[in-house]
């Protein structure tokens, strides 16, 4: 279609690449559409004019993957390498059990601290795309990820060591006996026993409220959930539809002119667009080479590009010497395949983005060229169209939603206070009715992964009250592992549906006082409401205003306040 006339063309343009990354691409993958795009960039450099050329393409393409797939086959077998499989529920469960046990021991900090971040790197949640169906194994999976973002609240600080008592201790020690037991019997039809069994912990549970009873009941009832799910008949699955719920929630998150995905999408939907008409309208050869060397420039950050458009017309430039030199030394054909054959190879053993990586990849593309046209055609040509696509990307990189690290930060920081926000209507909701676990762990999810990128991004670089703003970064952190724990108790119906009314008048109140902008102007109130809820419900909500109120302490510290 895109070959058919020139607004076709712009369409795909615009639109392929937008979906691509729209779709394939986050904050924390940002190269997650590369591999598609760039399949579409190269079918569309010379696209099909007759049904048989597509034919011919179609083919050539489908032999050259199961040609690759054969190739990974064949040296998987020979190296005896297999795919990373994914941790089991089981394994996840009694890998938990035995770091419970570490918990009651002060002194082994740095152990549990370590055997904590292996399983969180061994287990990556697999977050529902666009097209995820919900089914008893993602409801699995949600679970699973809730339970170790709970887990890891313990590891965050120790101020919960003051409460670390005999009685305490042997609760810990029953809880992870009971993770050890679930572990085995998960997926079996002694799981039922373990149902009962996790409420008879529930009901036996006799320690003072506290950060240690809290978490033991809130692993408790996750894990009751799952022997509960895991119940349910795999076979229903197949008539079950797509998550809606959890599919606008994306969309709606990503919808956003300051989202990383909205931006880049944006960005390189118009950079092909402009690229391919720039391609159409000149009347020379090789144009295609305009689109594809404006493809390769873009990068997520305006930071990576202006790099990229410094290092690649200087490998490129030497590539053009290199091959007026070399090229007519080659004896004949056979001499010039080779030599073809030789770049290529250097070019995919090179790191991408370096100046030397566009050297080899040049020679590769003058030498093809210089079959059909003058060498020196063929690099006046590379050059003429490397410099337009170098202005086609600063150009959009300047004036068309630029995407500067600094800016992507404070956007970031942003997105922590509004997932809080978030997940407060989550909620105000769930007392209500029942709410979709599996936007709840998304948001959790995300919290975690900003979280981790704005620290990551303050220890790396010069941020003004770098200091002030990481202890800041830390209260917040705090604050949403409180705000899990209120929506854990909303879940297990801690409470009172005559209770509901005040409750969600306190939530309206906090988000106002929190959101988009911390004023603490009503916390005395605020705090007043809370000492008449229940002992569970005031613990956890007390928490959360006393680091609220810390956190006013370094508003001048937050980039976006």
């Amino acid at each position: 279609m895109g070959s058919w006339n020139i607004y076709l063309g712009t369409a795909l343009n615009i639109l392929v690449p937008f979906i691509l990354v729209f779709t394939q691409s986050t904050q924390f993958n940002p190269r997650g559409y590369f591999a598609y795009a760039l399949l579409y960039v190269f079918l569309s450099l010379m696209p099909p004019v007759t049904g048989t050329d597509f034919v011919i393409e179609l083919v050539s393409l489908w032999m050259l993957t199961l040609y690759m797939a054969l190739v990974i086959w064949i040296w998987n077998r020979v190296h005896h390498n297999s795919p990373g499989a994914d941790m089991s529920i089981p394994e996840i469960l009694s890998k938990l059990a035995s770091l419970v046990l570490l918990l009651i021991h002060p002194d082994r900090k740095e152990e549990l601290e370590e055997e904590f971040g292996k399983l969180m790197r061994e287990h990556v949640a697999r977050r529902q795309s666009f097209s995820a169906m919900s089914t008893r194994d993602t409801e699995l999976e949600n679970m699973v990820s809730t339970l170790l973002q709970r887990f890891s609240y313990m590891i965050a600080d120790y101020d919960w060591h003051s409460e670390l008592d005999t009685a305490s201790a042997m609760e810990l020690r029953r809880l992870s006996s009971f993770l050890s037991e679930t572990a085995k019997y998960i997926g079996t039809p002694s799981q039922r026993d373990q149902m009962e069994h996790a409420q008879e912990l529930l009901d036996s549970m006799t320690i003072p409220e506290g950060r240690i009873r809290i978490f033991s009941r809130s692993i408790i009832h996750m894990v009751d959930f799952m022997l509960h799910t895991a119940e349910k008949d795999p076979s229903g699955d197949r008539r079950r539809s797509i998550n809606w719920h959890g599919l606008m929630h994306e969309i709606a998150v990503r919808f956003s002119s300051e989202s990383f995905e909205m931006r880049l999408a944006s960005r390189l939907a118009i950079v092909m667009a402009i690229s391919g008409i720039v391609s159409y309208l000149i009347p020379l050869s090789h144009s295609y080479w305009i689109p594809f060397n404006a493809f390769l420039l873009l990068q997520p950050s305006s930071e990576d590009s202006s790099y990229r458009m410094r290092t690649r017309p200087i490998g490129t430039f030497i590539g053009c010497i290199v091959e007026f030199a070399v090229y007519p030394l080659l004896p004949g054909l056979p001499a010039q395949i080779a030599f073809s054959l030789v770049m290529i190879s250097l070019m995919y053993c090179s790191v991408p983005g370096t100046w030397y990586h566009p050297i080899f990849s040049t020679c590769y593309a003058l030498t093809m060229a210089s079959m059909t046209m003058p060498g020196t055609t063929a690099i006046v040509l590379r050059i003429s169209y490397l410099l337009i696509a170098v202005l086609i990307v600063f150009a959009v990189n300047r004036f068309f939603l630029p995407m500067r690290k600094t800016s992507q930060f404070r956007y970031s920081v942003k997105a922590l206070f509004r997932f809080h926000n978030k997940y407060w209507d989550i909620i105000r909701r769930g007392l209500q009715a029942e709410t979709d676990l599996s936007i709840s762990t998304d948001i959790l999810s995300d919290f975690h992964m900003y979280y981790e990128d704005c620290l990551s991004y303050i220890r790396e670089n010069d941020v003004p009250s770098a200091d002030r703003l990481e202890e800041a970064m830390i209260i917040l952190w705090h604050m949403f592992s409180e705000l899990e724990q209120i929506h854990y108790l909303v879940r297990i119906k801690s409470i009172q549906s005559s209770e509901t009314g005040q409750i969600q008048d306190l939530i309206i109140a906090i988000q106002k006082d929190l959101y988009p902008i911390i004023r603490g102007e009503d916390f005395p109130d605020l705090m007043r409401m809370i000492h008449l809820q229940r002992p569970d419900i005031a613990y956890v909500m007390n928490g959360y205003l006393r680091n609220a109120e810390r956190l006013l302490e370094y508003r001048d510290a937050i980039p976006f306040l």
